[in-house]
């Protein structure tokens, strides 16, 4: 299944209009919480400063929609968002306002008037967010974005940035090119855009029964498209500007400011185990992890990345220790296939409540993921889960295998890496039973 590239947050000045006469929508990213963003650092060897006091600057906020929520939950923590568009910016404003909110600002400002100096003013940031912005500026823009993450990311400090990515962009470009020469006579964007409905539901009659490799990768991006949100489909294919790159060119821009790369923040995505064998011993030529990821991008077809960075005088250590996750908190809302221990090691499949499926073999994984399953969303100690399995385990037929934790923190890790498990640094505690007379919080109801 295809992840589209979001809906960009920060428009160029020469298309801003067409920002608020189809605005995008904003909503909450939980790939971008500093808790997530922290938690993969820390395994990685940086230790990020902690979600429940960080700074937060988020560069094309929109309304809010990601940083208000962040401002809402972290109450300790201080977030500044930058928004081009005024009617967007004040739009959150209103809503940071009407929560009461003091420990969030969000300025209606242009990204290439801010001071990379960090004693100008603005000081340094613990976490820095761009998300669907880069790919959707001018050059000039794209530049100062690199160099305000250069300047004011703190020491240990992690920047999130999404971007379009070639070669894989080039199947969406390519339709992107026949839907801005289909609409080259509109006259506004409402025009543009029924135009581009109309090209869509052409290509999908035209295309139909052509068994062209090419023509089905086509097919699957208008099925996509058919459906597809029309703020999405207008700022990712009908705007003036979306620029992909190769992740090569973008991480030597970053080079230039400073940074270095960590991590994608979908951890999966830096092992070459999830390519075939021929693939992975292409990728065992490269001694860099640069080069490496650029060879993962050339074989997965990869169109979309958010890439973290990090100061280029940190020191990640990507060799990673699983010892390290029982520095954690868990949380995973699979749901238990079975109610009681297993006597051995046997594949079984584990569901969510969204349907995605997970495979698991060891006795003391199920047992730790029944406790999970139990108080989710609330998040447990690793130490204290891994106990609590290992003292079920040892009272069942598979007790020979209670002592082996090794094998449990591999599966956890690859569930963590894979989407069915989360890692967590907080306390964070939340309800898990509805109550008699249930309320939204403030925030869902401003919404």
């Amino acid at each position: 299944m295809q992840t589209p590239a979001q809906t960009p947050a920060h428009p160029p000045a020469q298309s801003l209009a067409s920002y608020d006469e189809v605005p995008y929508e904003s909503f909450a990213l939980p790939e971008t919480h500093p808790d997530h963003l922290g938690s993969l650092g820390f395994l990685l060897g940086i230790d990020a400063a902690p979600a429940e006091r960080c700074r937060v600057l988020e560069l094309g906020s929109a309304a809010g929609g990601n940083l208000i929520p962040l401002a809402y939950q972290l109450p300790e923590s201080e977030l500044l968002g930058v928004e081009l568009s005024a009617q967007q910016a004040g739009r959150g404003q209103a809503l940071i306002g009407q929560l009461g909110l003091g420990n969030c600002r969000l300025l209606h400002q242009d990204i290439l008037g801010l001071d990379p100096d960090p004693a100008q003013g603005l000081g340094t940031f613990d976490y820095i967010l761009v998300h669907g912005v880069y790919s959707w500026v001018p050059e000039p823009v794209r530049e100062h974005i690199l160099r305000l993450c250069g300047g004011l990311l703190a020491e240990q400090g992690i920047a999130y940035v999404s971007y379009n990515v070639l070669p894989g962009w080039r199947s969406r470009g390519m339709l992107r090119d026949m839907l801005l020469h289909h609409c080259r006579d509109a006259r506004s964007p409402a025009e543009r855009i029924a135009m581009a409905r109309d090209l869509i539901g052409l290509l999908i009659a035209g295309f139909d029964g052509d068994r062209r490799p090419e023509a089905e990768v086509l097919r699957r991006e208008l099925a996509y498209l058919e459906g597809a949100r029309t703020s999405y489909l207008f700022h990712e294919y009908l705007e003036d500007t979306n620029d992909a790159e190769t992740f090569g060119a973008f991480m030597t821009r970053a080079k230039d400011h400073g940074l270095r790369y960590l991590a994608d923040a979908r951890l999966h995505t830096l092992f070459p185990t999830s390519l075939n064998p021929p693939a992975q011993a292409v990728l065992d030529r490269f001694e860099t992890q640069s080069e490496m990821e650029q060879y993962m991008d050339f074989f997965t077809l990869r169109p979309f990345r958010r890439s973290l960075l990090v100061r280029a005088q940190a020191q990640p250590n990507l060799d990673i220790d699983l010892n390290r996750l029982l520095g954690f908190r868990l949380y995973a809302d699979l749901e238990p296939g079975e109610t009681s221990v297993p006597a051995h090691v046997h594949p079984q499949t584990y569901r969510t409540a969204g349907g995605a499926a997970f495979t698991l073999e060891h006795p003391l994984t199920k047992a730790l993921l029944g406790r999970l399953a139990a108080v989710y969303p609330n998040a447990l100690p690793f130490p204290e889960l891994l106990a609590q399995a290992q003292a079920l385990v040892a009272q069942s037929k598979a007790r020979a295998l209670a002592g082996e934790t090794r094998a449990c923190l591999s599966e956890v890790f690859s569930l963590y890496c894979s989407g069915g498990l989360g890692l967590s640094r907080r306390q964070a505690t939340w309800p898990s039973r509805v109550s008699e007379r249930p309320r939204a919080s403030p925030l869902a109801r401003a919404q």
